[in-house]
Parts: C-alpha cells; sequence; structure tokens
C-alpha cells in the first residue's frame, strides 16, 4: 500500500468513525428520552386503550419536540448518508495529498443535517398544533384505526409516485450525485449537502409519517423503520423494494379504514 493509500484509508476511517459516534450519540439521547417519557407516562385508562406509555399531549412544548425530532433524525438518516460522506471524504483526501485545496467533510455533513433538522421543526411544529386534539405522541395504531390507516395510506401511496423514485435514485448512487452535483469549496460542499439533505428528505418524509403509527418515542419502531430506510438506500436494482412495500402499506391502510368504518358503522 502507497503512502496515497494509506492516507486515504486512513481518512475514511476518521470519517466512518465520526459519523458513527454522531450516529451512536443520537442513539443514546433517545433511549435518554425515552426512559424520562416513560418515567412521567400517564397511568393505564381502561376507558381510553392506546393511551398507555403517552406523555400527555401538552406536556410536550415546541423546543422539546424540535430537539425530539432532530436528535431521532440524526438517528436515523445519518448512518444512511454514510456511503455518500466516506466518498466525499476520500476525494477530499486525494486533492489534499496532491497539494490542491480540500474541503472538511464536516461542512457537507453540516448542510446534509441542516436539512433534516429544518424539517424536523416544521414536523414539531405540526405536531404541537395537532397534540392537544389527536394522540400524536403515542401510538395510532392502538388508539385510532383511522388515523393509523390514513398515514399508511399517505406513506404507501408517496411510496409508488415518480418523484419518490427519482429522490431515491439520487439517495442509492453516491458517485452519481457527486458527479452532477458537484460544487468547490466551503460553500459548495454545505450546497451539496444541502441538495443531498433534500432528496433524501425527499425520498423519506412519508416514511417518517409512520412513526405515528408505531409510536413517536418507540425505539423499536424508530430501528425498523431505519433499517429499511438503510436498506432502500443500499440496494441498487431500481424502485423495485420501494413499490413492494408502497403497496404493502396500501394494503395495510385500506385494512386499517375499513375497520375503523365498520367499527363506528357497528357502535
Amino acid at each position: 500500500m502507497t503512502r496515497l493509500e494509506r492516507v486515504i484509508a486512513r481518512d475514511r476511517t476518521v470519517a466512518l468513525v465520526a459519523v458513527l459516534a454522531l450516529s451512536g450519540l443520537a442513539w443514546l439521547e433517545l433511549w435518554r428520552q425515552s426512559q424520562a417519557m416513560r418515567a412521567t407516562a400517564m397511568p393505564e385508562m381502561p376507558d381510553m386503550p392506546g393511551m398507555t406509555g403517552m406523555m400527555a399531549g401538552h406536556e410536550l412544548d415546541l423546543p422539546v419536540l424540535a430537539l425530539m425530532w432532530s436528535v431521532m433524525m440524526v438517528a436515523m438518516m445519518l448512518p444512511s448518508a454514510t456511503p455518500l460522506v466516506l466518498l466525499f471524504a476520500k476525494i477530499q483526501r486525494e486533492r489534499r495529498a496532491t497539494g490542491a485545496r480540500a474541503t472538511p467533510v464536516a461542512v457537507f455533513m453540516a448542510g446534509y443535517l441542516l436539512v433534516w433538522t429544518g424539517w424536523s421543526l416544521g414536523v414539531a411544529v405540526l405536531q404541537w398544533y395537532l397534540q392537544s386534539w389527536l394522540p400524536v405522541s403515542g401510538a395510532l395504531a392502538r388508539s385510532s384505526w383511522l388515523g393509523a390507516g390514513l398515514v399508511l395510506l399517505l406513506a404507501g401511496l408517496y411510496q409508488l409516485t415518480p418523484l419518490k423514485t427519482r429522490c431515491l435514485i439520487h439517495c442509492q448512487s453516491p458517485l452519481g450525485f457527486l458527479l452532477t452535483q458537484w460544487r468547490e469549496g466551503r460553500a459548495g460542499a454545505l450546497v451539496m449537502g444541502v441538495r443531498h439533505g433534500a432528496y433524501c428528505v425527499g425520498c423519506c418524509w412519508a416514511l417518517m409519517g409512520l412513526l405515528l403509527v408505531g409510536g413517536v418515542m418507540n425505539l423499536l419502531w424508530v430501528a425498523v423503520i431505519a433499517g429499511y430506510v438503510l436498506i432502500e438506500k443500499s440496494l441498487r436494482t431500481g424502485p423495485w423494494l420501494s413499490r413492494a412495500v408502497g403497496g404493502a402499506l396500501v394494503g395495510l391502510g385500506v385494512a386499517a379504514v375499513v375497520v375503523a368504518l365498520a367499527t363506528r358503522a357497528g357502535g
């Protein structure tokens, strides 16, 4: 291995460790938040099924919600951006080794996380307005079949749209993204990070809505969705997986809506 190859390998290792460390800290903070919410959870209410372990909506103010969603998005989405981060780090290290001007990987990552932070703030505002009359801090699957069905339908239908496919293609091809979106300098790296974050949001925003179905702070549910996102972005065999999952979500959504309407008719 040449000196240049050793330097490149070391730089990629540093970038990988940084991504894993940041993601790990985010997961640790999610666990801490879930334990804190569990400690202050509402007691079992026999006349209100699905309320067990759910924080009272008014107890979650906007800053807490924004922090919760931001940390959750770092934990869920940053690992899926690792291939592009490592490729960007490799290119910058090669440039630095040849005497060219290089840009810190942190600038690119900052742009990526900036987009997801903005998205998290928007979702937090939406939840803050809705939580007074919907159990959005808990799991819709336990408390509202109709609400869960509508969210499943929205996520499933979006999986089948051309916009989803276009964004997914950009996320699945780190090299293709850099070849078509390359910008020089720190400002360029920040713009590239923002653009990749925008494609990532376009690819996954509806899937993030599934957190409302299984529970916003249900760590198992969070891990399942994060794992699926990682698999979906890693496979480069076309959009067949997202379309298959979309069809399944639509089917589940229709079933949930039918159950909800039948229950209301029978009641």
